[in-house]
């Protein structure tokens, strides 16, 4: 991966990003070290428990820890750091255009859809760079829009525990850290940044597996409607802490929606290649249903002995996963990996039965 060109851009955004978002709030993380640190106790577990939670809302395997965590880094750096002048040079603009009074009130509704959901965007594209067996359909776009968003809207909560501090007169930093902390996670984190981008990441997706005419218009489609979400909570309308669940409810809706039609996809596709691998004498019957859940899975491998037998198990597994897996699609496909794979899973299956044999002997 990192002989890839995409990593070495991913590298170096996430340190601009990273450097611009130091320059613009490192002095108040100074300046008021109490409640920044307490707001960063409070928010980072909260982000371990998301990408935990993201990773496992993959149906069949977790998606890969290295590209979950590349998708936050992206998200908390390069997205962030990024988004801070653009959306200032593009509420700039809106105000000589449309005048400052416009700006104040419908500014940020224009603007940060605009800059933020694109700029997250290119980390699930970047990731399918580094990696292009990562991104196979509109499911894996799903999981890391999500974890980028999620990346993102950890830095962004941690700016807000800032501007909280300052807005309260500095005189309770961590009370203020455990009041940002209470709306913006507590109350905000369930339709926040992690659910639009996931829904603009499901379209990338779909277009990253299969590339068509079609495919596009579906990436367009769930781009607009990630900015068209992100405008609709950002725009000054139902306000209050009462009316949060009301406006943030089409923003969940749309992102369960969008997880729940890649994963019928996903599992549709299983199911086929499962049936036709069968078929074909590459798996054996009722190995579709084991591979179907982790829980059978880790069940199967600790019933082996531990050593050549378990890996060969665990190794033969996975092969088959990713043979089911590989008929997905996905950028720079290899048409002869899934051959390879098929003899692989093969010659798995026949070491794991003499090393049974040899054990039993």
């Amino acid at each position: 991966m990192i002989r890839r060109p995409a990593f070495w851009l991913w590298a170096a955004a996430c340190l601009l990003g990273g450097w611009i978002a130091f320059r613009g709030i490192g002095a108040q993380a100074a300046a008021f070290p109490a409640g920044a640190t307490v707001g960063f106790a409070l928010l980072a577990p909260a982000l371990a428990a998301g990408v935990w939670v993201l990773r496992r809302l993959h149906p069949v395997r977790s998606h890969p820890a290295g590209y979950a965590l590349v998708a936050v880094a992206w998200g908390g750096l390069a997205a962030f750091g990024l988004a801070l002048p653009a959306n200032s040079a593009f509420q700039a603009v809106l105000g000589k255009t449309a005048g400052p009074a416009f700006t104040a009130v419908w500014g940020a509704s224009i603007a940060a859809p605009v800059d933020e959901e694109i700029l997250k965007l290119l980390g699930v594209a970047l990731i399918a760079l580094m990696a292009p067996a990562a991104v196979r359909g509109p499911l894996d776009g799903w999981g890391y829009g999500a974890l980028a968003g999620l990346g993102f809207q950890f830095a962004e909560n941690f700016l807000y525990v800032l501007n909280t501090i300052v807005l309260t007169g500095a005189t309770q930093d961590a009370s203020a850290a455990l009041f940002s902390f209470g709306s913006r996670v507590v109350g905000g984190a369930w339709w926040s940044h992690w659910a639009m981008t996931a829904v603009g990441g499901a379209g990338l997706g779909c277009l990253l597996g299969r590339a068509s005419r079609a495919s596009a218009a579906v990436a367009a489609g769930a781009l607009l409607l990630a900015m068209a979400l992100h405008s609709w909570w950002d725009a000054p309308v139902l306000s209050g802490v009462v009316l949060l669940p009301v406006k943030g409810a089409p923003i969940l809706l749309a992102a369960v929606a969008a997880y729940r039609l890649a994963r019928r996809r996903y599992l549709s596709h299983f199911r086929r290649t499962v049936h036709a691998e069968t078929a074909r004498g590459v798996l054996v019957p009722g190995e579709g249903h084991v591979l179907a859940f982790r829980k059978w899975r880790r069940k199967e491998r600790w019933g082996v002995p531990a050593g050549e037998p378990r890996r060969l198990l665990a190794r033969m597994r996975a092969d088959q996963l990713e043979l089911i897996e590989d008929g997905l699609g996905g950028l720079e496909r290899d048409p002869l990996a899934a051959d390879r794979l098929r003899a692989d899973i093969k010659l798995a299956r026949h070491r794991l039965g003499t090393a049974g044999e040899a054990r039993a002997a």
